[in-house]
């Protein structure tokens, strides 16, 4: 079942129940202050969402059919992650309570049974769709501030034109192969552009130098992932972002810098950058190189893999190739058993 009432210029709510007399009784008491939708199926729900850009606040019952009220707001934070959520629930668990919060996925929890006539309920539906404006206009600044600051990155290096946005791009081709929240798909997105923000410590005459570096030179370009951890965590609001700075050159193989950690001691989000920002090199043309061939850089990457980037980055790598066609199959196990006679 689903309903839409109301001037469609007021706050648009949506409750999702598989008991239809809550939602009856939550359309009657808010009708007048609110656009409500409701809809008695999960499944159904998630295609309305979809086609609703302007549902600000949404309800949510965890006991359904079908799926789960954790399970429909976590593809709904995936597809607006700045949407209120509130779970409606008889089933209050602390462990239900504990995955919402791993998730950030719940703004409030509601213990049926719900008196939506209530005052307390109409003013907590106000501040939930305030909440949504706020968090979206947080958004706007942060993501603001993040993109300015990997235009400086980008524009400090004049060989890597758009390289940080090359980079995010792959990042997130990479980390949506992984079981990931929303909350840890946008730290990737962000970190990724800011990657290499240390470079902006690095003197022009280093960075830019056209020709081999000396081994002073190359050693302060090596500082940039340190700098570039340093900086992100000394910004409170950026912090979360700092290990993708500090970690894109470590090496499962302990091989990488500037701590030389090992194995799972490397962050996932930090493993996936760096396979991007590998990717991203090669497939760029440079003052100093030409763009490499696709097949050329999938049997470096798979040389390499365990080594220099953990087994699991990289297949999910190679499904990003296979999906998006840059490779046929057959192509890629013809250069899989070239590696492995190789090694």
């Amino acid at each position: 079942m689903v309903m839409s009432k109301g001037n469609v210029k007021k706050p648009k709510l949506m409750f999702v129940d598989d008991e239809v007399e809550n939602l009856d009784s939550f359309t009657m008491h808010m009708e007048d202050d609110f656009d409500v939708v409701t809809c008695s199926d999960p499944l159904k729900a998630l295609d309305v969402f979809k086609a609703d850009e302007n549902i600000s606040l949404v309800l949510i019952d965890q006991v359904m059919p079908n799926m789960t009220g954790l399970e429909l707001a976590t593809e709904i934070k995936k597809l607006k992650r700045y949407t209120t959520m509130i779970m409606v629930t008889g089933n209050a668990t602390k462990e239900l309570a504990i995955e919402s919060i791993r998730k950030k996925v719940f703004w409030e929890f509601l213990e049926k049974p719900v008196d939506f006539s209530s005052n307390f309920m109409k003013q907590l539906m106000y501040t939930g769709v305030q909440e949504h404006y706020l968090q979206k206009a947080s958004h706007g600044f942060r993501k603001g501030a993040v993109q300015l600051l990997a235009n400086l990155i980008d524009d400090k290096d004049g060989h890597t034109h758009r390289h940080s946005y090359r980079v995010q791009s792959w990042s997130m081709k990479i980390a949506k192969k992984f079981e990931l929240t929303p909350h840890e798909l946008m730290i990737i997105e962000e970190g990724a552009l800011l990657h290499d923000i240390g470079k902006i410590s690095i003197p022009d005459d280093i960075l830019k130098k056209p020709g081999r570096l000396s081994q002073l030179e190359r050693k302060i370009i090596m500082s940039h992932p340190a700098r570039g951890g340093d900086l992100l965590e000394s910004v409170e609001e950026l912090k979360d972002l700092a290990p993708m700075a500090r970690f894109h050159h470590e090496r499962p193989d302990g091989t990488g810098y500037p701590l030389g950690l090992k194995g799972e001691e490397i962050p996932l989000p930090s493993s996936i950058v760096a396979l991007a920002d590998f990717y991203e090199a090669l497939s760029s043309k440079r003052p100093y190189k030409d763009p490499w061939p696709m097949h050329a850089i999938v049997e470096e990457i798979l040389r390499v893999s365990g080594k220099q980037f953990p087994e699991d980055v990289v297949h999910a790598f190679m499904q990003v190739i296979l999906e998006e066609g840059h490779l046929a199959p057959s192509e890629l196990e013809e250069i899989k058993k070239s590696v492995s006679e190789a090694a």
